[in-house]
């Protein structure tokens, strides 16, 4: 297979930390062409394994170094230089990607790794997690490329002119090409179920939904190593966790006080079709789609709807419950509010029982208090969605 010049900061997926305890030998040989700007002569590599962060050094030779050692399964790991200051201070300062660092994954066997001009333009042979990075990397590029054209030519001059239209239609053009990469990831994910950046993928995939139904099957299928790892581990146990607010799965009961102090429980709520809403003051893309709420919630309250939604604030007790009723005003949220109360310890709160990873969520839960469907985010899609869902399950009565 041909090799693709990857080796950037910028990885498109999150890192992936944690090693099962049996262990499988590496090598990693490699030259860099820009070698005369470590000031000490040594290239570093750092890794986590176990959760321990493991950092070795090699003295470079002419550019040449080589390192070797035990992983337990597939890394994302980092070679750099050690610089001047001036430099490391240059990319902190301008936040430009390292030229001087290269992230890649780290996996058993013998690894070449040849940098022709900086440490950055690495390319890696040999390790097949690396490989999948590629093949990934050469398929989203063309999609990352075309988005950086888009907002040069559109989104910019929009924003500069503050040309509502054309902010909103660069917008849409944005929307489309982001579903194309989420698209593209995701049929990568589930084709290579076998890749050592698996875990990695999942997690970004899985980051704000996790249906079980979905995601347990393909997770079973992955390396017997990953899933022993700690991280693997983690995960499984967050499947686990994730079926009690499955869809299909009966809506855990939970009781909290409203802005008049009355205590409010979901299980008083049975027998309508229920929208649970989180949210908070402080959250933005959260208040913009309650003018949306109003709408349908006007349309359909006497039709066996309600909300119940769930705020979360951020600050101390007294404050919160001065911050959430003003939103509850000045969003003139005519529905069931409560404010979640911060957990005791050991205990999780509303929004932790019903794995809210991420503002705002949304639970849609039908008349015999079975979860039906969950929206992630303040996109119009999701509003489309539940509008058709609602006077779908209305209609059935």
């Amino acid at each position: 297979m041909k090799s693709i010049n990857i080796c950037s900061i910028a990885l498109v997926l999150a890192p992936l930390f944690g090693a099962a305890q049996a262990g499988n030998s590496f090598t990693l040989t490699g030259k860099v062409s820009d070698y005369q700007r470590a000031v000490d002569n040594t290239v570093y590599l750092q890794f986590k394994q176990n959760g321990k962060e493991i950092k070795d050094s090699a003295k470079l030779i002419n550019g040449t170094y080589s390192f070797k050692g035990i992983i337990s399964y597939p890394v994302n790991a980092i070679l750099q230089l050690k610089v001047a200051d001036s430099v490391a201070q240059y990319h902190k300062q301008t936040r430009i990607l390292k030229d001087y660092a290269c992230e890649f994954y780290l996996d058993q066997g013998k690894l070449l790794a040849n940098a022709p001009q900086k440490l950055n333009s690495t390319v890696i042979q040999g390790s097949a997690a690396d490989t999948d990075r590629q093949q990934l990397k050469a398929i989203l590029d063309p999609y990352y490329d075309a988005s950086n054209k888009l907002y040069s030519k559109e989104g910019t001059p929009a924003y500069k002119s503050k040309d509502s239209i054309a902010i909103a239609k660069y917008t849409k053009k944005s929307y489309a090409l982001q579903d194309k990469i989420d698209s593209a990831k995701k049929a990568f994910l589930f084709s290579h179920p076998q890749s050592g950046m698996v875990l990695d993928m999942l997690s970004e995939y899985t980051r704000t939904i996790l249906e079980p139904a979905e995601i347990e099957p393909f997770f079973n299928k992955i390396q017997p190593a990953l899933k022993a790892s700690a991280e693997g581990q983690a995960y499984a146990s967050r499947i686990e966790k994730s079926k009690v607010t499955a869809l299909g799965a009966q809506a855990e009961n939970f009781v909290l006080k409203d802005r008049n102090g009355k205590n409010v429980s979901l299980a008083s709520l049975k027998g309508k079709l229920v929208l649970l809403d989180f949210w908070g003051s402080w959250c933005f893309p959260c208040r913009s789609t309650h003018p949306h709420l109003r709408k349908l919630y006007a349309e359909y309250k006497d039709k066996g709807f309600e909300i119940l939604g769930v705020a979360s604030e951020r600050g101390k007790p007294d404050e919160n419950y001065k911050k959430w009723t003003a939103a509850l005003d000045q969003d003139q949220m005519t529905w069931v509010n409560v404010l979640s109360e911060q957990a005791e310890k050991g205990q999780q709160t509303v929004p932790g029982k019903y794995n809210v990873n991420a503002y705002p969520t949304k639970v849609l839960i039908d008349q015999n208090g079975i979860i039906v469907k969950k929206f992630v985010g303040s996109g119009a899609a999701n509003a489309e969605a539940l509008d058709k869902l609602v006077e779908q399950l209305l209609s059935k009565n």
